[in-house]
């Protein structure tokens, strides 16, 4: 699809036409979706059809039911003629500071650990200097996409020891992040491509291991210039920020696994 074509139908995009494309995305029939919100199925046929223009209310209960996304509320009631309710303030903007010193003392209190913040695409905007070493050892210094930097990473050479079994793990969170966002255009194209990687190595002996489903947690296996070190992470996401932009981040905090990893990042 050319951004010509993407433009022209953006520009067609109706108020129904994307409420009716989200309430498909959620897997609800007109009918029961009448029945959650306390409205005839009738409405809501209307308001797709655009026989009905839904109130700010409507679209509102709407959207909290269906857990759009900010930025697609926004663009709903910018659609249907509404004031948009959620910011999208520059990074800069002074009502931001307090979160981003939030999220800067989150990362730096994590050390000697790694922690790194992402926003929606998997862009790196953020990392404490025991992540930004660790990026670096694994050659992926000069990826602003953690995304891209796996798809340029190669298993037979990768530091990633159970390479295969991190991508088929990222692939599953991808895959869900895609479907509670709607099926963004640049998501898909990144896991189209890292789902081609699994493919063109799928006979190399790296990618034998699959995920172990019997174990505790799935770890991160790297061989790195100090020997071999193992992290499993935990992600905290922003649910109270209301800013569009900033409430789509991911803080990444990477735990050691074992013992040795423990001891290095003490003693190292």
């Amino acid at each position: 699809m050319s951004w010509v074509t993407a433009i022209i139908n953006i520009m067609k995009e109706t108020v129904g036409t994307i409420l009716k494309k989200w309430r498909k995305q959620r897997r609800y029939s007109q009918l029961q979706l009448a029945l959650e919100l306390d409205v005839s199925s009738k409405h809501i046929s209307f308001i797709e059809t655009g026989k009905s223009k839904p109130s700010q209310p409507m679209i509102l209960k709407i959207s909290s039911f269906l857990n759009l996304p900010k930025r697609v509320t926004n663009q709903v009631l910018n659609v249907a003629g509404y004031a948009p309710i959620y910011s999208e303030l520059a990074a800069n903007d002074k009502n931001l500071k307090p979160v981003f010193e939030a999220i800067e003392q989150m990362i730096e209190s994590h050390t000697p650990y790694p922690a790194i913040v992402l926003n929606q695409n998997w862009d790196v905007v953020n990392a404490n200097k025991a992540a930004q070493a660790l990026l670096a050892e694994l050659g992926f210094n000069n990826e602003k996409n953690l995304l891209e930097a796996l798809i340029n990473d190669k298993p037979d050479s990768s530091k990633i020891i159970n390479w295969n079994e991190i991508v088929s793990l990222v692939l599953i969170r991808l895959k869900q992040e895609i479907n509670l966002l709607g099926n963004p255009q640049k998501l898909m194209l990144l896991e189209k491509k890292l789902s081609a990687c699994t493919l063109d190595y799928a006979s190399d002996d790296v990618l034998d291991e699959r995920i172990d489903e019997q174990q505790t947690v799935v770890t991160s296996k790297f061989n790195l210039s100090k020997g071999e070190h193992a992290f499993f992470s935990i992600i905290a996401q922003l649910g109270t920020v209301q800013d569009v932009a900033v409430s789509e981040y991911k803080v990444e905090l990477m735990f050691p696994a074992d013992e040795k990893t423990k001891t290095y990042y003490h003693e190292g």
